[in-house]
């Protein structure tokens, strides 16, 4: 049996990788024997290039010029054709070259119910056009949903599309309610809320919570007009003053800080840009990780996490390490929900640096429900051995036989 896990593999980002790598893992389990192909959703433009020069030349030039053509807002007819053409462009060869003679497709979490940023609702339409052609069986594991809008033509196609018969089972991290009211009219389509594939971190690297604990809040950074390109109206240079006086408050109370990133280039410049303003050594104030397990064994040991990006939250989640955090959109605020911890997250009207830090400390002496973990992880791996069974049963009738 041969299953295409689509994910952002070449993205710098731990939380894109962990997710892959957790769908894999959880597959190989139920198939031992499965053949898996990766499926890079947004490929490198030198992957991209292999498949025609010319199509990956006018796709980066129209990738370029969509920056200034589109605002947040612009939800048009033409901006619809404008990027599905582009993203067509790049991507289209890449994707049916990678999916030949696949049996199934299995999106590996992270937001691919989206449709205002990235672009993911277009590799999303693609691959299950493909899936449909070539007779494979799909599954999304355990997505994020950001949003739904009934007037935005985005939303309209991405609904359309996942709602066709090759789509077996969807569940999500988020909100199952816009899921199952807004989203699924195939009332065949398996579906539920789940924990992020990303919570089997742990057992996909073997690395739990260190016995010894540095006394260190592990201060998470993020670019700082994420912000703004998520529609909030919190700009950069505020996001910058917020973590400026943060820092002051945390070095007013003897805590000691660190900051790290989840590895994109954006988030890195933004804290070199912020040490260097506040006179600190970046050496001494920053950690660059040089892979996964690096991240993880360090995030293992910090007394509390302070996260920006989901996955430095939901990893330090999964490791049982203290956690709290920022939410700049429905994802983080879901998590915080889901977890229990409202009370430890904050959006960008709540961003009280004292009131903030008062919740980092409580957080350091409080503990994180271990059964609630266990339980969001068995839905994540039960849904996805549902979706090898369909994939087993359907592979039987049409071959006559049992074998993976």
């Amino acid at each position: 049996m041969k299953i295409a896990v689509i994910g952002l593999y070449s993205i710098k980002n731990v939380g894109d990788n962990v997710l892959c790598y957790s769908t894999i893992h959880l597959l190989k389990q139920k198939l031992p024997k499965v053949k898996i192909v990766e499926v890079d959703a947004n490929p490198p433009m030198a992957e991209v290039k292999k498949y025609g020069k010319l199509r990956a030349f006018i796709a980066r030039v129209m990738i370029h010029f969509q920056k200034d053509l589109f605002s947040y807002e612009n939800h048009t007819r033409f901006r619809y054709w404008y990027e599905k053409t582009m993203w067509k462009l790049k991507t289209g060869r890449y994707f049916a070259d990678r999916l030949k003679g696949c049996d199934a497709v299995v999106f590996a979490g992270g937001g691919f119910l989206k449709f205002r940023t990235q672009g993911l609702n277009y590799y999303v339409e693609q691959i299950i056009e493909l899936a449909r052609e070539k007779k494979a069986l799909v599954m999304m594991n355990g997505v994020g949903i950001e949003g739904y809008d009934e007037e935005d033509i985005r939303c309209q196609k991405l609904k359309q599309i996942i709602n066709d018969d090759c789509v077996k089972v969807i569940t999500t991290r988020d909100d199952i309610d816009i899921l199952d009211n807004n989203y699924i009219t195939n009332k065949n389509i398996l579906t539920s809320r789940v924990g992020d594939p990303a919570l089997w971190v742990t057992d996909v690297y073997d690395i739990n919570r260190a016995e010894e604990i540095r006394p260190i809040v592990a201060v998470n950074l993020i670019r700082g007009n994420v912000y703004k390109d998520y529609g909030n109206k919190l700009t950069p240079l505020a996001l910058e003053n917020f973590y400026r006086h943060l820092l002051r408050e945390l070095d007013s109370r003897g805590i000691e800080w660190v900051l790290f990133s989840n590895g994109m280039k954006a988030d890195n410049v933004f804290g070199r840009t912020l040490l260097k303003k506040m006179g600190y050594d970046r050496k001494e104030r920053m950690v660059v990780f040089s892979s996964t397990e690096e991240y993880m064994r360090y995030l293992s040991s910090v007394a509390c996490t302070f996260g920006a990006r989901l996955h430095a939250c939901i990893i330090s989640y999964a490791m049982d390490v203290p956690v709290a955090g920022l939410i700049w959109n429905d994802k983080t605020r879901f998590f915080s929900e889901i977890i229990g911890k409202r009370e430890y997250f904050f959006d960008e009207n709540e961003l009280d640096v004292t009131s903030i830090v008062d919740a980092i400390e409580k957080a350091i002496n409080d503990t994180h429900d271990a059964e609630n973990r266990e339980a969001l992880k068995k839905l994540t791996r039960d849904y996805l051995e549902k979706f090898c069974d369909i994939l087993k049963e359907e592979k039987k009738a049409a071959e006559g036989t049992g074998n993976e």
